[in-house]
């Protein structure tokens, strides 16, 4: 795999931005955590929230929950927790949560542009679950916010599990599937896992990229084959199919980089 390693870490530093390329220095021991800080901080809002094209769906300036996950999950994934993002996030989110324990785009958003599974009562089992499954992930010591976003999440689960939605579905079972004690853990695994993976359905990229973006164990049994899937798959540039744009497949590289770093593959 040292030569995948090789073509896909030439293709973020000629492709990514500054804060992807900081990521992969970093992983590659050519860069300091301090590097990504820095970067990553140009995204933050003085309320502790985060956008302003993080996330490049949205480009607004106005802090989002939806940007806010998506910065947990690089504060998580590149050891930064000890740093000030996290807490100046975190006071965001306390700032933010709904009295039911949900996260909610604001209305100052409409001003700008932003995807439909963006905007104000858009997703926000999606927008609650993802930031739940960071927090949880980060071992975030804040029991009372923790606690209203899974009872968000538990309330609503009957309601929300009839709509068979693919992102309904993604948000459930990546909180879910971290939460100890769960009692409704297995009734809402099963439903999510019909979804995410239907019968007969392959274990192809999609699935190698979920567990890896998501930071989840491969089991030693699929290994191998997820391997010679990230092999099979990587393009001549370096980079792997992504159906979300540019911005998000080198992304999808950095994670590749970083799950075989922290692998020695």
């Amino acid at each position: 795999m040292k030569e995948v390693l090789k073509k896909a870490t030439e293709y973020v530093l000629e492709n990514g931005t500054d804060l992807q390329k900081s990521c992969v220095n970093y992983l590659m021991g050519e860069g300091d955590r301090q590097s990504i800080i820095e970067e990553l901080a140009q995204y933050q809002n003085s309320d502790g929230g985060w956008a302003n094209g993080l996330e490049m769906e949205y480009r607004g300036n106005v802090s989002s929950p939806f940007t806010t996950a998506a910065a947990l999950s690089h504060i998580y994934k590149f050891n930064l927790n000890d740093s000030n993002l996290l807490k100046k996030t975190l006071n965001y989110l306390k700032n933010t949560q709904y009295s039911n324990g949900m996260w909610d785009d604001p209305d100052e958003m409409n001003q700008f542009e932003h995807p439909d599974f963006m905007g104000k009562g858009i997703y926000t089992e999606y927008k609650t679950g993802i930031i739940l499954k960071w927090l949880i992930r980060l071992k975030v010591d804040d029991r009372e916010m923790i606690d209203r976003a899974t009872n968000y999440m538990l309330e609503n689960f009957d309601e929300i599990s009839k709509k068979n939605d693919f992102w309904s579905a993604v948000a459930y079972s990546s909180a879910i599937s971290v939460l100890p004690g769960c009692k409704k853990q297995e009734k809402i695994m099963e439903w999510s896992m019909k979804i995410l993976m239907p019968k007969g359905s392959e274990f192809g990229l999609k699935q190698v990229m979920g567990m890896i973006e998501d930071d989840m164990p491969i089991p030693e049994q699929a290994m191998n084959n997820a391997l010679k899937i990230i092999k099979d798959t990587q393009e001549n540039d370096g980079g792997w199919p992504n159906p979300f744009g540019e911005y998000n497949r080198v992304w999808s590289a950095v994670s590749i980089i970083r799950f075989l770093v922290k692998n020695n593959l």
